[in-house]
């Protein structure tokens, strides 16, 4: 094909755009509503009955789905032209670039980031709740569009959701080695996880600039089956803690450690986004008594040494509980996942034991101050009795800070226990990764020693084929000079009979020519004689 060519008299190609493994994609105009449109053509020597079901499987997919952030398809053909018939499909025509050419550039910002994460999660929801699984998530096959907005493309090597290997039926395993799940690699069957785990490695790059896992193509396949990955927050600064917990739980080695499906996995990121995207709120060191303009109350008061201590106490809980939590073993996903849950309760707790504890004694303060600045009009009575509310505000502050450090225990408690639990899953996981790459070693071994046997057996029988060939070549040369001698002796045993045959010959031929001189003599004298008798009488 090439530009000008006009398919189907309808679809005008104007210039080629792409090409991918079995297809050409061109930008071209739609004759019949005045639109350009991008229309992908099979390529030449791709027409096996396999490469067309692949082809139509794409547009039956891809054209059952419709989503704002997945490429709209208008319409399928067959064109025959010249030589074979060419398939093409007809899709909107998109204007933007790769996610993988965006990401060559540099790591985008958080926001943005997590916004086209967002949309390819929502893409993928809808794709899996039609029962589709994308089989090749991956930045090549996201575009990014200048407004911002991305598309999901590819659906050529697309399954529905049933029983599937993910290999074609040459064993050929389908899909980018770097951004493709544990389970792709040993050819078990797979669901949406294996995109979610795609997906996770896609949100990974966008976040760090930079995939999970990198190396050669079984270094790729070790990495993605026994190796936790550096949690994205160590590798950039500013990313928000759930992100860490959510691409580790898309990353998790067993799929039932995944979330079910992109629908879960886009609404947790959705709720990442809108917490990133909140105002910080800022405390302020001093408690305001009343409202600015409501009188004399109109005043800053000044926090004393044993309530900063105690917010000071509680501020430290609770950052070092999240250094704990931050610092966990990240490669138990199930269990990382309940610890986070406890820490958001126990955050919870405390931040609202701190509120609690900061308007209890914002209001027992106030009215304290306020009482004591009346006793000093009225009696010494009162003021003893401002003065005991002051110390039953310095009570449940006490009360306060104690159930805080008790909860704070509680949480360090409960944290180590799954740190413990945590461990304990991750050295049993590293034991099965061993396991099981020791049984791949002994096995190449054992394929080694086999080759190895083949070919001393191959070898063997090439020599032992070879000595017989000398020996039967020896064998032929040997018979062969024996039927020379004998075909040579019978040869001049035949000569020495003929020239015997042929001395007896010419001897009788001498004899003969005696024989007729001698008679010829004998005629010459009777013919004289004959004469003679005449004359005589």
């Amino acid at each position: 094909m090439q530009s000008g060519d006009v398919l189907d008299d309808r679809y005008e190609l104007l210039e080629q755009i792409g090409e991918g493994a079995f297809g050409a994609v061109w930008k071209a105009r739609d004759a019949r509503i005045q639109r350009q449109v991008a229309v992908k053509i099979m390529l030449p020597g791709v027409h096996t009955e396999k490469d067309v079901a692949r082809f139509t499987r794409e547009v039956a997919l891809a054209g059952a789905l419709n989503h704002p952030s997945i490429v709209t398809v208008h319409d399928f053909g067959r064109h025959q032209g010249p030589g074979r018939p060419q398939f093409y499909l007809v899709m909107e025509l998109l204007t933007g670039e790769p996610l993988s050419e965006v990401l060559l550039r540099g790591t985008p910002p958080v926001p943005d980031a997590l916004d086209w994460a967002l949309q390819i999660s929502e893409a993928l929801a809808t794709a899996h709740r039609a029962g589709v699984v994308h089989r090749d998530i991956k930045p090549a096959n996201v575009m990014l569009q200048a407004t911002g907005s991305v598309k999901v493309v590819d659906f050529g090597i697309a399954r529905t959701d049933s029983a599937d290997n993910g290999l074609t039926s040459t064993n050929v395993i389908m899909g980018t080695p770097a951004y493709m799940a544990p389970e792709r690699f040993e050819g078990k069957g797979l669901d949406s996880r294996s995109d979610l785990y795609a997906f996770g490695c896609v949100l990974y790059e966008l976040c760090t600039g930079r995939p999970p896992f990198r190396g050669s193509f079984y270094e790729l396949i070790r990495q993605h089956g026994a190796v936790v990955p550096t949690a994205p927050s160590e590798l950039r600064a500013g990313l928000p803690q759930e992100i860490d917990q959510l691409v580790l739980d898309l990353l998790a080695k067993e799929p039932a450690s995944r979330p079910t499906d992109a629908g879960q996995a886009s609404a947790r990121l959705r709720g990442i986004v809108r917490y990133a995207q909140r105002p910080a709120v800022v405390h302020s060191p001093t408690l305001r008594d009343g409202a600015p303009g409501s009188g004399p109350s109109d005043r800053t008061v000044a926090l004393d040494p044993r309530e900063a201590e105690g917010l000071r106490i509680m501020e430290k809980a609770m950052i070092d509980s999240a250094a704990l939590l931050a610092g966990a073993n990240r490669d138990a996903e199930a269990k990382r996942q309940a610890a986070q849950t406890l820490f958001e309760e126990t955050r919870a707790k405390v931040a609202q034991a701190t509120r609690d504890f900061e308007t209890n004694l914002a209001t027992r303060r106030a009215k304290a101050d306020r009482d004591l600045a009346e006793s000093e009009r009225v009696s010494l009575e009162s003021f003893q009795a401002a003065a005991a509310r002051r110390e039953e505000a310095d009570a449940l502050f006490e009360d306060t800070r104690t159930k805080a450090a008790q909860a704070a225990l509680e949480f360090e408690t409960n944290l180590a226990k799954r740190r413990e639990q945590s461990e304990r899953d991750l050295a049993a996981r590293q034991a099965k990764a061993e396991k099981r790459l020791a049984e791949i070693e002994h096995r190449a071994e054992q394929l080694r020693l086999e080759a190895e046997k083949l070919r001393t057996d191959a070898e063997r029988r090439a020599r032992r084929t070879v000595e017989t060939a000398q020996r039967q070549s020896e064998d032929i040369v040997a018979d062969a000079n024996a039927k020379a001698d004998r075909i040579r002796t019978e040869s001049e045993h035949e000569l020495a009979a003929l020239t015997k045959r042929r001395d007896s010959i010419h001897a009788q031929v001498t004899n003969v020519r005696e024989m007729l001189a001698t008679l010829t003599g004998s005629a010459t004298a009777a013919a004289d004689a004959s004469t003679v008798r005449q004359q005589l009488s």
